[in-house]
């Protein structure tokens, strides 16, 4: 059985870091070590662990350096065949670290597995049902969370709130990149790296972990402008954004019959490849593709899915060998020059009777009529007038859009958002119009979604 090096990062948490300790003690029944790292506490909180064996090993940087600085002290000295990464607030519950190995090891292509938590930056956040205010509670919610029928969920990138990493795949990674000041960012960045070698990372919904908030006093405002500062660090690094190069549209896919076997899927702007991951882990039989202009974000997706290279408003279909049988553009038409001339290609990349599955925003909502009256036509870095949106399109265009490249719409469906009292007013005063009739969905709409198959 792999021995586990349990690393630990410590600044200023000597009590939290000793009952993750205690849990540690409690319920790892594998051959482990532990190495917690001190980073420079203060005198007061400086890491004292009562000797129980030789279990614990504590390391001590003389400055304060920063997690990546003693995530890194601690892989160095670790000896583990795995390494679990655990931040000092975190408890585990019986049989975590068995299941995350036991997940770990079940595929070679797997390289990292992740607890889920109720406190976490962006991913794997679990909220539990039921409260726990005691030990006992907490075991009792984890095992009921245990006994559920989630499954292993694929992920580009991962924090290390309860990270399991092969030694491999953490050598092939490297060490934290040390000018990330954000625990979450610097971990995205590490795993990102596991991504674009080809080993899966994957969060595990039945293996629960507690971890308390803790921001170490930060105020608000400091801590919004680490998240920039690391943001703007990470895009300049990859390329992407955090922002919107990592979410799966779980939205459109609600729209796909997925059980289908040897399914043949397309994505146009597949970005760093989460949905058409998220269409993988639904169907593990389905052939995956994607287009996508940056390059950058095309090389985190490529181990994964085939990666095209082509433009769809100018492309010969006669070029391109394959055919398929979805075919997905996720806020993608408003983007485009000519985008009738690209849903005629999408019709002949198509299988007879295959989908288009689409969201494009509704330019006629209410929030743009509101401003609109007021004289008001302001791009915006997103939404409705984001400045690189190209043509706009309400209910009716979008069906035209559709129905002239030869398809047949077989589902519209829509979300609205919270607007504000005044635009609200705006609203029922436009529906009781006398000398024109409005549609209430034409405003309420602020995207749409489309189901078009090809006839």
């Amino acid at each position: 059985m792999p021995k586990l090096s349990i690393i630990i990062p410590v600044y200023n948490m000597n009590t939290q870091v000793n009952q993750c300790l205690s849990t540690i003690r409690r319920t790892v029944r594998l051959p482990y070590e532990v190495l917690v790292v001190d980073d420079g506490s203060s005198a007061d909180e400086r890491v004292v662990v009562p000797a129980a064996g030789d279990d614990v090993r504590v390391i001590r940087s003389m400055a304060h350096r920063g997690f990546s600085h003693a995530v890194n002290m601690g892989i160095r000295a670790s000896e583990g065949e795995v390494l679990l990464f655990l931040h000092a607030d975190v408890l585990l519950a019986p049989h975590t670290a068995e299941d995350m190995l036991g997940a770990l090891i079940e595929n070679p292509m797997t390289g990292a597995v992740t607890a889920v938590a109720p406190y976490t930056y962006m991913r794997a956040q679990f909220l539990p049902t039921k409260d726990y205010r005691s030990w006992a509670e907490f075991v009792a919610v984890a095992d009921e969370i245990r006994s559920g029928r989630g499954k292993p969920h694929p992920e580009i990138l991962a924090e290390m709130i309860a990270l399991m990493v092969r030694r491999d795949v953490a050598e092939e990674a490297g060490f934290l990149d040390e000018q990330y000041q954000m625990p979450a960012i610097a971990a995205y960045d590490y795993t990102i790296r596991m991504t674009r070698a080809g080993h899966a990372v994957v969060s595990l919904p039945n293996v629960y972990v507690h971890h308390e908030e803790s921001g170490h006093g930060r105020e608000r405002a400091e801590y919004e402008q680490l998240q920039k500062q690391d943001n703007l660090i990470f895009r300049t690094k990859w390329g992407v954004s955090l922002d919107y190069s990592f979410n799966a549209r779980v939205d459109i896919l609600s729209m796909m019959d997925l059980s289908r076997e040897g399914l043949c899927v397309l994505e146009i702007g597949c970005a760093c490849g989460a949905t058409l991951r998220e269409v993988g882990s639904r169907n593990p039989t389905a052939r995956l593709y994607g287009v996508e202009l940056n390059e950058r974000a095309a090389e985190i997706a490529a181990p994964f899915a085939q990666i095209l290279s082509f433009d769809v408003e100018r492309l010969n279909p006669a070029d391109i060998s394959e055919r398929f049988d979805y075919i997905i553009m996720g806020d993608v038409i408003e983007h485009l020059a000519d985008p009738w001339k690209a849903m005629r290609n999408m019709w002949e990349l198509l299988v007879p009777q295959g989908l288009v599955i689409a969201s494009i925003p509704n330019v006629a909502h209410i929030r743009n009529v509101f401003n609109i009256l007021r004289g008001f036509w302001s791009y915006q870095e997103l939404g409705l007038l984001d400045r690189t949106h190209l043509r706009f399109f309400t209910k009716k265009e979008i069906i035209k859009l559709f129905e002239e490249a030869g398809f047949s719409i077989e589902d519209i469906k829509w979300w609205k958002v919270v607007s504000p009292a005044v635009i609200d007013e705006l609203r029922e005063e436009l529906l009781s119009l006398k000398t024109i009739s409005i549609d209430p969905v034409d405003l309420d709409a602020y995207q749409y979604f489309v189901r078009a198959r090809r006839i």
